[in-house]
């Protein structure tokens, strides 16, 4: 290993392992940088003459001891991005053009920016710049404290504690505190079961879940009683209510009780359905075809019954008819005798 230094030059340079170094490394009062010389600007991932971003650019690698900062960057000769005055304690910067000015910030990628109190920014023109918010993607913005944007052209609208996640072709904001907002054109899939067997569904385009109901991803059918379970609806409590802690004028709510739904349903001849503290949407739907499925053939035998009385009393007014025709004919007979 050879290490050469010329306190002589201007320019001096330290080469380790040869005697003539390509570029500078400097070491003062335990800090260094390293640090290319002006290259052109066809180096530059931005390069675009037309629109005038063609400065000539710079890498550089240095560590900042008094602000325990690091970073290893590409930039233009005009940025500031190892300029002690726009980096924060504790930071760490990587890629191009990247800033991480805020304390314990973090930026990584293109022309990214992590401006505030614990924030951190990856991707392209990705900006964190809300404390303790993460931005990720190509002009994902996390604009307000403990937000998070993850996407393309996403912003958090500087509001509080939202989440924002997907793709926008031109722009899309979180529009309330504490908030998910998640855009996906192609719809959503949920899976509970490794093998894809449980799940829900949201298709694209679609403004309901669906879900998976696919006979061949189920086995061990068992039969029904219908009629059973109407007797176990109709004395099933059923009252409206409303969730401890909300407002009462405003949070109400009708249905059952899920011990009682699960006491009522929560048994078959395999095992268990459901459980005593919830009720299972796909479940509650399938109690009520059952139960639509069993007043059906409620109904049916009440049509039959009601179609053969008919047919009864069809018969029995013929039958009085002809009765009274006998009758009004034998008196007319009586009346023609001579007294």
């Amino acid at each position: 290993m050879i290490c050469v230094l010329d306190h002589g030059l201007a320019n001096a340079q330290i080469g380790i392992g040869t005697a003539f170094p390509k570029a500078r490394l400097h070491v003062y009062n335990g800090a260094f940088l390293s640090q290319t010389p002006t290259l052109g600007s066809e180096n530059s991932p931005f390069y675009d003459p037309l629109n005038f971003d063609d400065d000539p650019v710079h890498h550089a690698f240095k560590w900042m001891h008094e602000k325990s900062a690091f970073r290893a960057v590409g930039k233009s000769i005009f940025n500031q991005a190892i300029d002690p005055t726009a980096v924060g304690k504790y930071s760490f910067a990587s890629g191009f053009d990247a800033f991480a000015t805020g304390l314990g910030s973090s930026a990584i990628g293109l022309r990214t920016r992590s401006e505030a109190f614990a924030t951190f920014a990856s991707g392209q023109f990705s900006i964190a710049y809300g404390s303790h918010s993460f931005a990720q993607g190509n002009f994902a913005s996390a604009d307000g404290p403990g937000c998070i944007s993850m996407g393309t052209n996403l912003a958090n609208n500087y509001l509080i504690g939202a989440f924002i996640l997907g793709h926008a072709v031109v722009s899309s904001q979180s529009t309330d505190n504490h908030q998910i907002k998640m855009l996906f054109g192609g719809g959503y899939r949920f899976f509970t079961t490794s093998n894809l067997s449980t799940g829900i569904l949201l298709a694209a385009d679609a403004n309901a879940w669906s879900v998976i109901s696919d006979v061949r991803k189920k086995e061990n059918f068992a039969p029904i009683n219908g009629k059973g379970f109407l007797d176990k609806i109709a004395g099933l409590p059923l009252s409206s209510w409303n969730y401890k802690e909300q407002d009462v004028k405003t949070c109400r709510h009708y249905g059952a009780m899920a011990q009682d739904f699960f006491a009522a349903f929560g048994k078959d001849a395999y095992g268990s359905i459901g459980s005593d503290t919830t009720i299972n949407q796909s479940d509650l739907d399938g109690v009520t075809l059952i139960a639509i499925q069993a007043l059906a053939e409620e109904t049916d035998d009440l049509q039959t019954m009601n179609d053969d009385l008919e047919r009864e009393l069809l018969k029995l007014r013929a039958q009085l008819s002809v009765n009274n025709d006998f009758r009004m004919k034998k008196h007319a007979v009586l009346a023609s005798k001579p007294q």
